[in-house]
């Protein structure tokens, strides 16, 4: 029994020592395994924030992308190609957007500063960048390469897909249109455009006689005499000067009706006639002719059932027989400026006095309510403010204006009135009186040369330092630069 005891125990050992053996020996044939690496991360770009934004082109509001790199905005592409029209194309990584409105072609490549404009290389401050297949690039060089330009507007970046026209401009008017025509006088000769509420002008005219022209309320036509007192009509949407009548008696202060188809007018040597020539046949019709010299500033009423002028009596000579040129005295006590109005509607009427006061008045006009509205300045005494005044058709007489010092006023047709005047803070503002209201527009420490009022009293055209400004809704717009 311990003998086979004995021999199981040493078969045992002897197979363990046998399996060990084996094991050692395959594992020295097999290679050992390499670690295992986990899979290399890709580098992914950090996205730029990018929000919708809310800016102007060419006065309209337009949603864009804008992309934040660091200090700097960039706009979508896409976005200002659209506003443009332009056609956009990738070629190579190259984009290029081409306008059809001036032919301009711009190549770019998101990365780099260098730009190319009709083939000739410019730099960008920041590359553009492309970043979820829209390329973000700088505003300004982009909208100036293709011809506009970028306008700050309070809060509100514009964008301007042509750019403003420059000079100097000496006056404004507006048409039945709210369109504003302006006499642009730094070119020779001077010209007359139309600005357009998107910024941009067409030119009407250019010409010697530009600058004596009188616009038509429909703006379509401007009528202007040369220096023989002859009569000429121009059509503002093409065409050649011609001739209206034959008449060459000199005619000055050209005043058009509301419904453009009378142009009134002051005629003679002295001024001592009121006429009107009808637009349609040539022929002139005489209004008034009392003898009285030295008449200015005809206005007829919208119904053009009256009129209002000016008169400017000078001192009369007081002699007698003996009188010699060293004793004649002048009476200027009956001297000044005095409007009278004249009714249309009644045959063989006689003009009546509105004023007998010695203040000089100019731009008389007729506000809606039938009173007559003019700038009243004191002559006599150099510290008083020039007021607007108005006359009520029974004949009392009230400020409307009268906290600035006015220096300019302007009616339209309807009886609208627009007025500037310097504060007492030095600054010079701007008031409207549509309906009997007054409403102050628009204020300037620069000067103002010249205003109007569109018809139905929501706009107002300055002349600001030889640029024209538009004031509607209390925003006021550099159509000039």
């Amino acid at each position: 029994m311990k003998n086979n005891k004995m021999f199981q125990i040493l078969a045992a050992a002897a197979l363990v020592t046998t399996a060990l053996s084996a094991g050692t020996a395959e594992a020295a044939t097999v290679a050992p395994k390499a670690p295992t690496k986990s899979p290399a991360a890709k580098t992914v770009p950090a996205k730029f924030a990018v929000s919708t934004a809310q800016i102007l082109v060419n006065g309209q509001n337009t949603s864009v992308q804008m992309l934040q790199t660091g200090n700097v905005k960039l706009i979508a592409l896409g976005d200002l190609a659209k506003a443009y029209g332009a056609a956009v194309t990738t070629s190579k990584g190259v984009i290029t957007i081409n306008t059809g409105k001036n032919g301009h072609s711009l190549q770019l490549q998101t990365g780099s500063k260098t730009f190319k404009l009709d083939g000739e290389a410019h730099s960008f401050t920041t590359a553009p960048i492309m970043q979820d297949n829209r390329a973000y690039v700088e505003l300004k060089p982009v909208v100036a390469a293709l011809g506009g330009e970028v306008l700050s507007a309070g809060q509100t970046m514009q964008v301007l897909t042509t750019e403003r026209i420059s000079g100097s401009f000496a006056s404004v008017s507006f048409d039945a249109n709210g369109q504003v025509i302006a006499v642009k006088d730094d070119a020779d000769p001077a010209q007359l455009y139309r600005l357009n509420t998107d910024y941009s002008s067409h030119l009407l005219s250019s010409d010697n006689n530009v600058s004596n022209m009188t616009i038509s309320p429909s703006g379509d036509m401007a009528a202007y005499t040369d220096e023989n007192g002859q009569l000429y009509l121009l059509s503002l949407t093409g065409g050649q000067p011609y001739k209206l009548g034959a008449d060459t008696s000199v005619k000055t202060d050209l005043a058009w009706t509301a419904d453009g188809t009378k142009i009134y007018f002051l005629q003679g040597d002295k001024q001592e006639k009121i006429s009107y020539i009808s637009v349609d046949t040539g022929k002139i019709t005489e209004v008034l002719a009392d003898k009285v010299e030295n008449k200015s500033e005809v206005y007829v009423s919208a119904d053009q059932k009256k009129i209002v002028y000016i008169v400017n009596t000078t001192g009369v000579a007081q002699n007698d027989k003996d009188s010699t040129e060293d004793s004649l005295k002048i009476d200027y006590s009956g001297a000044g400026e005095q409007i009278y109005s004249l009714d249309l509607t009644v045959k063989d009427a006689k003009p009546v006095a509105l004023t007998t006061t010695s203040d000089n008045k100019l731009n008389p006009a007729f506000l809606m309510s039938g009173s007559v509205v003019y700038l009243s300045a004191d002559s006599e005494n150099i510290n008083a403010k020039n007021v607007i005044k108005a006359i009520s058709p029974d004949g009392k007489v009230q400020d409307l204006i009268g906290d600035v010092d006015v220096t300019l006023s302007a009616a339209n047709p309807n009886g609208n009135v627009v007025a500037a005047g310097e504060a007492a803070d030095g600054s010079t503002k701007v008031y409207s009186i549509v309906a009997g209201v007054k409403t102050e527009l628009y204020s300037t420490k620069s000067d103002i040369t010249d205003l109007a009022i569109s018809a139905d009293g929501t706009r107002v055209a300055v002349v600001v330092d030889g640029k024209v400004i538009v004031i509607q809704n209390g925003k006021a717009s550099e159509l000039t630069k």
